[in-house]
This record gives structure tokens, C-alpha cells and sequence, in this order.
């Protein structure tokens, strides 16, 4: 029920434990988030200070590549080359908000403490912004994945899919194979590579077919980070999908307005305050906004003469990638089992 009335203090009510708990507060797993934010300070460091409101715009450079199709083939004594040049790529920002409220007698006749309701309300506003994070930046990686590839061996792209397609008859060497069209795109080193399900739930097995089985599938895993998505699908390839990228070419910013971070103002009173919090699950830091007003919550479990305190909950988000030259070629590139 709502506001509570559930938990009114009556006789012979305990509190539910944890565990008895834990189903319903569940809470869903965020590996692009992850993966992303581990790579914030590669993009730009200081980025806070940097972006002083929300209105002001940055950019990221990098050096382009001097791409031509055909060296010299002799020496002449009036050479001429072109000069270098620079990409730049601005970050775009988009705010997360959550919102709840809290009075200050809503809980005078209640089982459960102020602290702990409260602490309890933060929390979940952390977890709806990391689940709509997580969903938008699955989403953001899918639309991004490369238009542009040059492998033509063990596998087929398929350029109206934007994806390399890997037959079935061979699906047991899919994460070799997918590591070979990286390679004939002129990628090597490490790869972190984000998995729908059934793509996991495949490499799982494989890599548990170790050198004591018929066939050892393990060997094909090194170099790869392999998370596992449950917000990944492409309805195209019900055998299961992944996007493969470089390591390290992939990278989430996380932003609050100054005002958050110094702490301004007072929650408690009718003008209002800021302030943060640190989301412990994900570590992004959270801006806190919260305002106060007299109210009648007699309705809703209060009472007649009561305080409500409303309470905002944000963040700002940029996504980025490593910017390429080349017209419509990413380096996120998705593999399908055809």
C-alpha cells in the first residue's frame, strides 16, 4: 500500500528482515555504466570544473590521421605534403532526475524511523537513475556501432544491419572469429565486449570446455572483457548478439552544477537548498535539491498540520567515443550469430 499505511505500528507486526526484503528491492545490473566510467579521466580529467553550467559547451580534440591511399614510389627534390590536422568532438550532456517527497510526520505513528525511510528513498531514486543510465547508454552503444567494415573472412557483413554476421555451423569459435574481424579491421590488444544474454550464456559454456573435453573451446577467450547485458537485443538475431569495442575507446562523463558540490542553502526551508550524495552501488555523485512547504498529508498517512519536504535527485551524463574521420565508421561493432 501506499505512503506506508501498510507499516503503521500495530500489535505483534516485527519488521521484515534483509533477505525477506531483497526481492522486491532488487536492483538490475549496470556493466555499460561500469565499463564506461571506468575510462572518465581518459576522455577529459577535470571536466567538473571545466563545465561551469549546463548551458557552457566543451570539446574533446584528438590527432587525425594523415590517411592516403598510395605512398611515393621515388624520391623528388620539391616534395610537398600535406599539413596535420586535429579532430574535435563536443560532449553531449543529458540530465537523469528523480523525485520524491518526505514529511515530517508521516511516519509519528509508523514502525519504520525517518532515517531509514529516508535513506531508503534515496536509494531507490539512485537505482531508477542507474537503471534509465544503463538503458539509455545499451541504447547509445547500438546506434553507434560502426556503418564501415572491412573484414571479408570467417564471416559476412551485412550492411543493411550494421552487423558482422557469423554463421552457426561454427558457433562454437564465435568469440575467435569475432576477434579475427577485429583484426582484419586493424584492431588488436584487448577488447571489452557487451553480450546479450544468449551471447553470454554461449560464452560461458565454451569457456568452461577446457583442454580435458573433446573440444576445447577455451582458448579463444583471452584478451576480452566480456559483460553481459540484459538490456542488448537486436531483434534480427535471436541467436544472440555483442558489440565489440577496443579497450579503452569508450568512456561516460558524470556532471553536477557547482551549487551541489559547495552545498548551498537549507533543505528546510521554503527557499530551499542544494547539496550531493554519493550513490554507493555506482559511485557517481548525485545533486541533491530539496525545498520545504506546509501541508495538509492527513490524506496520505500525514497529518492535517504537517511539512513537506520535496526532493530532487540528478545527474548529467555524457557518453563518448573514440572519434574516427572516416564517414560513419565507429569502433563499436556488433557480431551476430547468424
Amino acid at each position: 500500500m501506499p505512503n506506508f499505511n501498510a507499516s503503521n505500528l500495530v500489535m505483534a507486526q516485527a519488521l521484515l528482515n534483509q533477505d525477506f526484503q531483497a526481492p522486491e528491492l532488487r536492483q538490475a545490473p549496470s556493466p555499460v555504466l561500469t565499463l564506461g566510467q571506468k575510462n572518465s579521466q581518459i576522455l577529459i580529467p577535470g571536466h567538473m570544473q571545466l563545465r561551469t553550467r549546463e548551458d557552457r559547451p566543451i570539446q574533446a580534440y584528438i590527432i587525425k590521421r594523415n590517411l592516403r591511399t598510395t605512398t611515393g614510389s621515388g624520391r623528388a627534390h620539391d616534395h610537398q605534403g600535406d599539413l596535420g590536422d586535429s579532430l574535435s568532438v563536443d560532449l553531449s550532456w543529458t540530465p537523469f532526475v528523480d523525485k520524491f517527497k518526505f514529511t515530517l510526520k508521516w511516519l509519528d505513528n509508523n514502525m519504520f524511523d525517518a532515517n531509514r525511510v529516508l535513506a531508503n528513498q534515496f536509494s531507490q531514486a539512485f537505482q531508477n537513475i542507474r537503471n534509465d543510465i544503463e538503458k539509455f547508454l545499451v541504447d547509445y552503444l547500438y546506434a553507434e556501432r560502426t556503418q564501415v567494415n572491412i573484414a571479408t573472412k570467417n564471416g559476412t557483413w551485412n550492411a543493411a544491419n550494421f552487423a558482422f554476421e557469423i554463421a552457426s555451423p561454427i558457433n562454437g569459435r564465435y568469440w575467435q572469429l569475432a576477434k579475427s574481424m577485429m583484426a582484419q579491421n586493424y584492431y588488436s590488444g584487448l577488447y571489452d565486449v557487451i553480450a546479450d544474454p544468449v551471447a553470454y550464456a554461449n560464452a560461458e559454456f565454451h569457456a568452461a570446455q577446457g583442454k580435458s573435453n573433446a573440444t576445447n573451446f577455451g582458448f579463444q577467450f583471452n584478451g576480452m572483457n566480456i559483460a553481459q547485458s540484459v538490456d542488448l537485443d537486436d531483434a534480427n538475431y535471436t541467436n544472440g548478439v555483442s558489440l565489440f569495442l577496443p579497450a579503452n575507446t569508450f568512456g561516460v562523463l558524470d556532471w553536477i552544477p557547482k551549487q551541489n558540490r559547495q552545498g548551498e542553502g537549507d533543505y528546510n526551508t521554503y527557499v530551499g537548498g542544494f547539496g550531493s550524495m554519493t550513490d554507493p552501488v555506482s559511485g557517481l555523485v548525485m545533486a541533491v535539491h530539496g525545498y520545504s512547504q506546509r501541508a495538509d498529508t492527513s490524506a496520505t498517512n500525514g497529518n492535517e498540520q504537517d511539512v513537506v519536504i520535496e526532493f530532487e535527485v540528478s545527474v548529467d551524463i555524457s557518453p563518448n567515443l573514440a572519434p574516427l574521420s572516416t564517414a560513419n565508421e565507429t569502433v563499436v561493432f556488433e557480431v551476430a550469430q547468424a
